[in-house]
């Protein structure tokens, strides 16, 4: 199973339209695929494919992520009923839930935030799972960076993506360091929601872009056809097989395949690591003890006195 996050702090650069573009496209190239919509906002749940959100009292992700459910990931997917699929493929979607939004606040409270997702996640049954990132570089997009196999990256051909780039490689290894995980490869970048002709200035941030040695995926141009699909609720590759925007999403699914099938991902998830009571009394009075001036080692110092009762 490959992990794809798709990922870009900077909004409005086409991140939602590439997650469910490229997880249609390999659906409907006969492959097993599941999307998770990560973001808060849910675009890809509600806006682009025209499901439901999850409802309050029902499973959800962030019940999920949070250990408040822990039955099997597929019990949270629902399958997308308009989508186009090939033969032995799956298009299943992790819808959001209102609990997304309050989600940060509370995975920031866990003693090593990153790893909830990827053992949420780890005994999935697909080829391919896709990750719509928020548009923010927080504690959700940390986990969806440490579960992932790698990263799709949309640009703009402006300079302000080619910060934001630059701003996403320091997270990446801001991740690997902090979880202890192997480098986290860059699948490609996607240029994209600009005009055609390209202007000038779009082509030498273009060329700029090419040059921080990055693979640059089939480009994702604006087209109206975007937007009619999203109010079908529909993928455009299933809405508008012919157009330009189909077309590319299929080039990026084969190239995301092709490297599923070159490179399989091997992930290793640590195990669960319990608080014990014990083994914090231990280490504090080790401590204590190495920090004495020798007068008190007693663990019974590190615990609270009751006040003695008046006679």
């Amino acid at each position: 199973m490959q992990i794809t996050s798709v990922v870009n702090q900077k909004g409005g650069v086409g991140k939602t339209a590439l997650s469910v573009g490229a997880a249609a496209a390999l659906a409907e190239q006969g492959h097993r695929v599941l999307l998770i919509d990560l973001d808060p906002q849910g675009h890809a749940t509600t806006e682009m494919l025209g499901l439901p959100e999850v409802p309050p009292e029902a499973p959800s992700m962030a019940k999920a992520l949070t250990k408040m459910w822990k039955g099997p990931v597929e019990e949270l997917a629902v399958t997308h009923p308009r989508a186009k699929i090939g033969s032995g493929g799956t298009f299943d979607v992790i819808p959001t839930s209102p609990g997304m939004f309050d989600l940060i606040r509370r995975l920031d409270q866990f003693r090593v935030p990153g790893w909830q997702l990827a053992r949420v996640i780890q005994f999935a049954n697909y080829d391919h799972v896709i990750i719509d990132c928020p548009p923010a570089l927080d504690v959700l997009t940390n986990n969806a960076l440490t579960a992932t196999s790698g990263i799709l990256v949309p640009v703009q051909p402006d300079r302000t993506s080619i910060r934001a780039l630059r701003l996403l490689h320091d997270q990446l290894r801001f991740v690997e360091g902090s979880v202890n995980r192997e480098p986290i490869p860059i699948f490609g970048l996607v240029p994209g929601l600009y005009r055609r002709p390209m202007s000038g200035y779009a082509n030498a941030a273009l060329a700029e872009l090419a040059q921080t040695g990055f693979p640059i995926l089939p480009h994702v141009p604006l087209g109206v056809v975007m937007n009619e699909a999203a109010a079908h609720g529909v993928p455009v590759t299933t809405f508008a097989p012919e157009t330009v925007q189909a077309v590319a999403f299929h080039q990026i699914a084969q190239a995301l395949e092709h490297r599923r099938r070159e490179q399989p991902a091997t992930r290793v998830v640590p195990g669960e690591q319990e608080f014990s009571f014990e083994d914090f009394i231990t280490e504090v009075a080790e401590a204590r003890n190495v920090n004495d001036n020798g007068t008190r080692k007693k663990l019974y110092d590190l615990l609270p006195k009751k006040p003695r009762s008046a006679r």
